[in-house]
């Protein structure tokens, strides 16, 4: 996924690194915003990817939600709403 601009943030980064890879040039702060913000977007991408080929991510198949009440992960109903009126007022935490 991305492949196109995967590869072009990569280039950036071994750019950068052949820049300083002798290292008698210090990191100036134009470079380090660079390097921060190219190791963030792949980072971004790679957790989308992951995201997508998870099979929680596909709309319906969530097993657990949060409770409106507690915060608490619950079991949804079988109505998919997530939430247990009866369950939540009979449990005290």
């Amino acid at each position: 996924m991305y492949k196109a601009i995967c590869d072009a943030l990569h280039r950036e980064l071994e750019m950068l690194d052949e820049k300083y890879s002798n290292g008698k040039v210090q990191v100036n702060s134009s470079d380090l915003e660079t390097i921060d913000k190219v190791s963030h977007a792949l980072k971004c991408m790679k957790t989308v990817e992951a995201m997508d080929g998870s099979s929680e991510w596909d709309g319906d198949s969530y097993a657990r939600g949060r409770s409106r009440v507690t915060g608490r992960y619950i079991s949804r109903e079988a109505d998919g709403s997530g939430y247990y009126p009866r369950y939540e007022m009979d449990r005290r935490y």
